[in-house]
């Protein structure tokens, strides 16, 4: 046996060293007699498999990198699933001073919607048994048409999968989320809120000027009352780092944990974002000092901080069978993208057939394996390679933990301690 090379060894916790490895997320601590062991490679045989079955020993003759590898390539082979992101309409009643997109008006009609059942069928013919759709804009709710018809038309047929929406929350009516409990198979929202209600109503900008905040909040209440799970999304910037006060207002509003958990990430700087000054993140590393205080904000108002788990790809979009589809049924590289030829990966035509394009096979062959600095990060398997998107721009961006390593394992040694403590008072 060898020790994995996904390996890290802690120090610094109370004279007790931990042990932590990013390809099966395990944690153990040692004593200073067993890591002496584990240095000369000479644990006793019951020691040695119960490290073995936590993954900081493999056999000699395996190839971390490339069962790793393997995995992330398999990612993108057929499948019985079918994961669709589609865009109804790219008008939106927001002016998000981030946003990527360039808020034209388009909306997905009855043909492109017919065009769209036709190539689920077509897709159910050919062996997918589980359809899930994620409904996304521009402002999603400004065109509920083709909504309720394809999720009609899924329900109908009995295929398996579940279907979600992301909405900025201000047009969510009880009326909307009745139709939804009742018509489709919808079951959570993404919701943005952008910190506390000042900072929040700073960017989150409807159309006519008029703060959103309180009515988005109000939404989210209705939602979770209804049966919904909501995802709260904070797009981070130099402004609403400090997270203190935005958990609190949160924690005031009354949901059950249950209903809801709150996402983190990166407000990134696109070609359409408004340019502004102390802003965005210019870095990787200067936005990891700020995710680092969130995650000790999430720890202090005692939420399971959030973190960038094992994955068998970089994004969601990284997978066999996953799509973008636009308004006219051109498919492009993510939900993260401008919707342009240079991103357009194929298209749905006029029978339901799929057609996938030089662009679509560039990005699938993009791998982070590739690329030297990747294959010697301790961390790659807890982003295989992060974002393609960001990769083939040249703008490489490494998730945060890989900057406070040490930090984050600390975290979670104390979480750990916590829930165990909290199991046996």
């Amino acid at each position: 046996m060898k020790h994995s090379i996904f390996n890290y060894i802690n120090r610094e916790i109370n004279g007790q060293t931990l042990l932590f490895n990013t390809a099966k997320e395990t944690l153990v601590e040692l004593d200073q007699k067993t890591l002496d062991q584990y240095e000369r490679n000479d644990l006793d045989s019951d020691t040695q498999a119960a490290m073995a079955d936590l993954g900081f020993l493999v056999a000699d003759d395996v190839d971390e990198l490339a069962s790793l590898e393997f995995k992330w390539k398999n990612n993108f082979t057929s499948s019985k699933k079918l994961e669709l992101t589609v865009m109804v309409t790219d008008a939106c009643n927001f002016r998000c001073p981030y946003c990527y997109q360039a808020h034209s008006t388009h909306n997905m009609g009855i043909e492109e919607t017919n065009r769209l059942c036709r190539y689920l069928m077509k897709s159910i013919d050919n062996g997918v048994e589980v359809i899930n759709i994620h409904w996304f804009g521009g402002e999603p709710l400004l065109n509920t048409a083709p909504i309720f018809y394809i999720e009609h038309f899924l329900k109908e047929k009995g295929i398996k999968g579940s279907s979600n929406v992301t909405t900025n929350g201000y047009l969510l009516t009880d009326e909307l989320l009745h139709r939804f409990r009742e018509e489709t198979r919808i079951h959570a929202f993404q919701i943005t809120l952008d910190g506390t209600e000042n900072l929040h109503n700073k960017t989150r900008r409807h159309v006519s000027g008029e703060p959103t905040y309180k009515r988005i909040c109000s939404n989210i209440v209705s939602a979770t009352q209804n049966s919904f799970f909501v995802i709260i999304r904070l797009n981070m910037t130099k402004e609403n780092q400090n997270l203190d006060a935005f958990l609190a207002e949160i924690n005031a509003l009354g949901l059950p944990r249950s209903r809801y958990f709150i996402h983190i990430t990166n407000a990134h700087e696109f070609t359409n974002s408004e340019k502004l000054s102390n802003f965005y993140f210019n870095t990787a590393e200067e936005y990891s000092i700020a995710y680092d205080r969130a995650q000790d904000s999430f720890t202090k108002a005692h939420y399971k901080f959030p973190r960038n788990v094992t994955r068998t790809a970089g994004c969601s979009f990284e997978s066999g069978n996953t799509f973008l589809v636009g308004t006219d049924l051109k498919l492009y590289f993510c939900s993260s993208c401008e919707c342009t030829d240079e991103f357009e990966q194929g298209y749905i035509d006029e029978s339901g057939q799929i057609h996938l394009n030089e662009h679509y096979r560039n990005r699938i062959n993009a791998s982070p394996f590739a690329d030297d600095e990747c294959r010697n990060c301790v961390v790659l398997p807890l982003c295989m390679g992060g974002c393609t998107y960001c990769r083939l721009r040249q703008k490489k961006f490494c998730i945060p933990e890989r900057y406070f390593l040490d930090k984050y394992i600390h975290k979670l040694y104390t979480e750990a301690l916590s829930q165990k403590e909290a199991a046996h008072p």
